[in-house]
């Protein structure tokens, strides 16, 4: 092939990848974030996000960027220690009873950590960041109509909550969320502990969730509503020990709207509780790749130029 030729083809090349940098870099590289009034938001082109830790308990908000139309929220809302009727490890509303009173999620007092960020070539691919609060919890606290019967008492007790939220971009359309809790008083030695989580959704923009979650139900270790879901881990680590969770949904224990999230926890002692479930979208967009007008107008020229050269070459 002669230096002519050479020349052709190297061109032709140099203009394909230029036309493949700008289409890799319209995919998205990076995650936006803020920090604004006790609220977090997380932005990618699968999931935007916001994280709510003051004056309410702790709230997650998520919809899907590419199908804003509905959104999820879920409420990490109260937990309290219940008996296990039957052994099974599963908290049945309606069956198992809660022991004493529980301890509704503080609406103040949530400390923002700032955030941590990983970065590749100064765009953002990971941001973690936590709200941490510590609370006086009274089990058995006085008033009309509480009636502990013959349960032992049980003086108040600190506790500490922290939720540590991490969002990478290597898994895109989800969100990784830590629990800890510390200083947890038992009861009774083969008690469980019950997280309750409320899931609702709204149309797209509203604040909080005044809607029934469309379509709710659980498959293997996901709770799936629309396109969003909620996925727990079947274990848990207290001092280093492996915990067993086991989960099940239904109504409230209060008046709370939507359906109920329980995850149950083996009596762990006075270790600290560290559970990581993970909330997201499945995808609503097509895997390849849309091209606007102007892109494919490029492509075709750099098409007909290929061909002519091709023609050129061979009649040369």
């Amino acid at each position: 092939m002669n230096t002519y030729k050479k020349t052709i083809l190297a061109a032709l090349a140099v203009l394909v990848v230029g036309i493949g940098v700008p289409l890799a870099a319209a995919q998205g590289n990076s995650i936006e974030y803020q920090y604004s009034a006790g609220i977090v938001t997380l932005t990618t082109d699968d999931i935007s996000i916001k994280v709510t830790g003051n004056n309410q308990a702790p709230h997650f908000h998520w919809w899907d960027p590419n199908n804003p139309t509905v959104d999820y929220h879920v409420m990490f809302v109260k937990m309290f220690e219940a008996n296990d009727t039957n052994a099974d490890g599963v908290y049945t509303n309606g069956t198992d009873t809660m022991i004493g009173a529980p301890l509704a999620l503080p609406t103040i007092g949530w400390e923002f950590s700032g955030f941590v960020v990983e970065e590749e070539a100064g765009n953002a691919t990971a941001v973690h960041f936590n709200f941490t609060t510590a609370t006086e919890f009274d089990p058995r606290p006085e008033g009309v109509g509480m009636d502990y019967g013959s349960l032992p008492s049980l003086a108040s007790f600190n506790v500490t909550i922290e939720v540590r939220v991490h969002l990478y971009l290597s898994t895109p359309g989800e969100m990784k969320f830590d629990l800890i809790v510390g200083g947890w008083d038992w009861t009774y030695e083969d008690s469980i502990l019950v997280l309750q989580f409320n899931v609702t959704q709204s149309n797209h923009g509203e604040v909080q969730g005044d809607q029934d979650p469309a379509g709710f139900h659980k498959t293997g270790t996901k709770f799936q509503f629309e396109n969003g879901y909620f996925e727990y881990n079947e274990t848990a680590l207290a001092a280093n020990n492996s915990l067993q969770v086991m989960a099940s949904y239904g109504g409230g224990t209060g008046l709370e709207a939507g359906e109920a999230i329980y995850l149950a926890f083996e009596n762990f002692g006075n270790g600290t509780l560290e559970y990581d479930p993970i909330l997201g979208v499945e995808s609503s967009t097509s895997t390849g790749i849309v091209l606007d007008p102007m892109t494919l107008a490029i492509i075709g020229g750099a098409i007909v130029v290929l061909l002519l050269v091709a023609v050129i070459v061979k009649r040369r």
